[in-house]
């Protein structure tokens, strides 16, 4: 039996005050004879306890009426443990307390529970020399309480129960109680949090109560209303939790079951186990959705189900329109609206789709607004602004060559990195100016408004694009290219017909953005997550095998779409990890990995027996099996930039997002691009210019700040972006190769009965888009 005793001060104990201090019985003799139990008096009320004063804080009593001697690190020895009760502001962290490392949200949670349930184990003290109490265990308790005191949820006096130990104990009773801890088990931990819901508490009162944020106790909720089966083998350690994650997107135990029964033992991940709760249902990342708004389809009574476990950190990640029919509805309304706004403006007729890419203009010629003549104040503005970018790109260029003299030692040449940043960003902003003034002078003609129409669609990213100036043809004969249409006029004109070669070209002249190895780097990590998706589908996967056949049967072979090998030729991981930095530890690399296991372990050892056991099997075993092979074939390694290839349209298909497989760090990126790249991805991903922060920093330290900067952005450099569709290279090609040979009928050809010309949509002239 222990006792227990308030620390006070002696000035504090009085004749009128109940004295309450522990008087420690001595240590048993030799003989056996039993420990008297300390007597302890207690104040008849709460408020009778007295704030002790540091200074003069009373030890227990010695009962060998000894001097108290104080050890080397300030501790005061006492017999034997008791209890007491210490003012907080008494109670002060001791060097002898094991724990070091304390989590600040760990703080937060124990400070929530305290408030919510008291001190549920006491603190383990010893006595200081100064009056005080050293915490030799329990750091955290006491942070918390502290917290608790600067929130005004507790009183500084308020006594702390406590364990009283000798110093000589100290470190070793630390140790003991900071040992041999075991967190809940998520599992438990969930159906204590449902047994609170099911007893009248709300989840934000479970949630001041416990200390964990809101959408923690939502997420233990959705864990503990799965099926009791999911659960018991979580806690048999024989379910992973991202597959528990993919379950719980339905509430339907019977759903649950049939997806997890329905699925073959190597085929159970959370990815394919998540596409089957979810089939039918539209992704709120989808192009429709961004266009209507999550907001406005749940207005018009559009049911949602949201992933609670998505990393949601765009607004859009885990939610699904169960409603894609509404949500066509609410897309075409809101097209047709837009429709007829530019309606307005005069056009001979106007379309709006909602399933087109750019692809679709290729049905049609483009006229160019017309130019009309700038005023002398618009002339000399634009003279003085090309003046100024000549000037700004000379400077460029003078400071790229200095810089170059240097060794990039991550210091030498900061000041040119800094300077590269200002003059970019200068030309930048002169550039936005000419380009607004010289739009200022771009307008349409009646005669191009009755002769031309205008086709609105819904670009990828939910953007409603209009492109203006579209001629309506009709083809003139049956080329497999389409090269030569005639519009209603007798107008050749084709839309979109820039090649690639004259994008080259193109891109030769400009400066190269990223260096060759960075572009291999990127190129490869995109590689691979190809490859790791394509394995997930078998549809994807046959259409890609047989498109390449197809090419080379009919002789419809496309520059650009050799990325699959036929004769297999496997882009395995040793290639990819010699291009993709830190490729072991991707997304992709893990998946490739399980998947070459799987079918590894299934596949005969003997060469002979393989084609007699590929006869025997399913021929969803057969597709399954050649989505790998094809998957393992796709090689989209570039080193230049990168232009649109089947790997795009593959891509598409698989509706992948390099985001899933590729995030952005000091490493992999950032350290292979310059300090103002670094500042100009953090501006894109989060509209933060930290130019300033940055401009002070060595070139690592500048990566390693951006890296921080872009976690859970989802940003993606350029090389991983989705590339927008364009025309083919077989028809460029014949198209340029009728302009060689019919210049002169082309230039007629060229010119429109009034004299307008007619420009190549997506070669001499930009799509006009609003």
């Amino acid at each position: 039996m222990t006792a227990r005793a308030t620390a006070r001060t002696p000035a504090d104990t009085t004749a009128s005050t109940a004295t309450v201090r522990a008087k420690v019985a001595p240590a048993a003799a030799s003989d056996g004879a039993a420990t008297k139990t300390p007597r302890v008096e207690r104040p008849k009320r709460a408020g009778d306890a007295i704030k002790a004063r540091p200074s003069k804080a009373a030890t227990p009593q010695n009962p060998t009426h000894e001097k108290p001697v104080a050890n080397e690190s300030g501790a005061i020895a006492v017999p034997s443990p008791c209890d007491i009760d210490v003012p907080l502001d008494q109670l002060v962290l001791d060097d002898a307390n094991v724990r070091q490392v304390r989590s600040a949200g760990g703080v937060e949670e124990l400070a929530a529970l305290i408030d919510a349930q008291g001190l549920l184990h006491r603190l383990a003290v010893v006595a200081l020399a100064d009056g005080r109490f050293g915490v030799i265990a329990g750091g955290r308790r006491l942070l918390a309480l502290r917290k608790l005191a600067s929130d005004g949820r507790w009183s500084a006096a308020r006594p702390v129960e406590c364990r009283l130990y000798d110093s000589a104990q100290a470190v070793e009773i630390s140790l003991a109680e900071n040992s041999g801890r075991e967190a809940m088990h998520p599992a438990d931990e969930a159906e204590a949090f449902l047994a609170r819901v099911e007893a009248g508490q709300s989840v934000a009162q479970i949630a001041v109560r416990f200390g964990a944020a809101p959408l923690t106790v939502e997420r233990r909720l959705k864990l503990a209303r799965l099926a009791p089966r999911f659960l018991a083998m979580y806690r048999e350690g024989n379910i992973a939790s991202d597959m528990l994650h993919a379950l719980a997107l339905t509430d339907n135990h019977k759903a649950q079951e049939a997806v997890w029964d329905g699925l073959p033992t190597y085929r159970r991940d959370a990815w394919t186990v998540r596409r089957l709760l979810t089939e039918g249902a539209a992704t709120a990342e989808s192009h429709l959705a961004r266009f209507v708004g999550v907001e406005t389809y749940e207005a018009r009574g559009g049911k949602v189900r949201r992933d609670l476990f998505a990393n949601d950190d765009t607004g859009r990640s885990g939610i699904y329109l169960e409603a894609p029919g509404l949500l066509r509805q609410l897309a075409t309304e809101k097209l047709q609206a837009a429709a007829e706004e530019v309606r307005a403006e005069g056009w001979a007729w106007v379309e709006g789709l909602i399933d087109a890419d750019r692809l679709a203009l290729r049905a049609y010629g483009q006229q160019a607004p017309s130019e009309r003549a700038p005023s002398d104040a618009e002339a000399g503005m634009l003279a003085a602004l090309e003046t100024e970018r000549e000037r700004l790109n000379a400077a460029y260029d003078q400071n790229e060559a200095k810089a170059l003299q240097f060794e990039d030692d991550g210091d030498g040449n900061d000041a040119y990195e800094a300077e590269e940043v200002r003059l970019s960003g200068l030309l930048s902003d002169l550039d936005d100016r000419i380009d607004a003034a010289r739009a200022a002078l771009r307008v349409w003609t009646p005669e191009q408004l009755g002769r031309c129409g205008a086709m609105l669609r819904i670009d990828s990213d939910g953007t409603l694009a209009v492109h203006r100036g579209l001629l309506r043809r009709e083809p003139t004969h049956d080329g497999a290219c389409g090269a030569g249409t005639e519009d209603g006029e007798g107008l050749v004109s084709r839309a979109g017909r820039g090649s690639e070669s004259t994008e080259a070209a193109e891109a030769g002249k400009r400066r190269a953005v990223f260096s060759e190895k960075l572009m291999r780097d990127l190129t490869a990590h995109r590689t691979a997550a190809l490859q790791a998706a394509l394995t997930q589908d078998v549809d994807v996967a046959l259409a890609t095998l047989v498109h390449r056949m197809v090419e080379t049967v009919f002789d419809l072979y496309d520059r650009g779409n050799d990325i699959v090998k036929v004769t297999v030729r496997p882009t395995g991981d040793l290639a990819l990890a010699e291009h993709a930095s830190d490729y072991i530890h991707t997304p992709a690399a893990a998946l490739l990995e399980r998947t070459a296991s799987d079918w590894g372990e299934r596949l005969p050892r003997d060469p002979a027996a393989t084609f007699r056991w590929l006869l025997a099997q399913e021929r969803q075993t057969l597709l399954e099996l050649l989505a790998y092979c094809t998957a393992r074939s796709i090689d989209a390694i570039q080193g230049r930039e990168r232009r649109r290839n089947q790997s795009d349209a593959i891509a598409e298909a698989l509706g992948l997002d390099m985001a899933d497989w590729w995030t952005p760090s000091a490493a992999n990126y950032l350290h292979s691009v310059s300090k103002a790249k670094a500042v100009e991805a953090v501006r894109e991903a989060s509209g933060i210019d930290c130019t300033k922060e940055v401009a002070a920093m060595k070139k690592s330290e500048a990566a390693d700040y951006c890296a921080a900067k872009l976690e859970g952005t989802r940003w993606l450099p350029v090389p991983l972006r989705p590339l927008v569709a364009g025309p083919s290279q077989a028809c460029a090609d014949a198209q340029a190769e009728q302009e060689k040979n019919d210049g002169a009928e082309e230039a007629l050809n060229r010119a429109g009965p009034d004299g307008d010309p007619v420009s190549d949509a997506g070669r001499d002239q930009p799509d006009q888009e609003a």
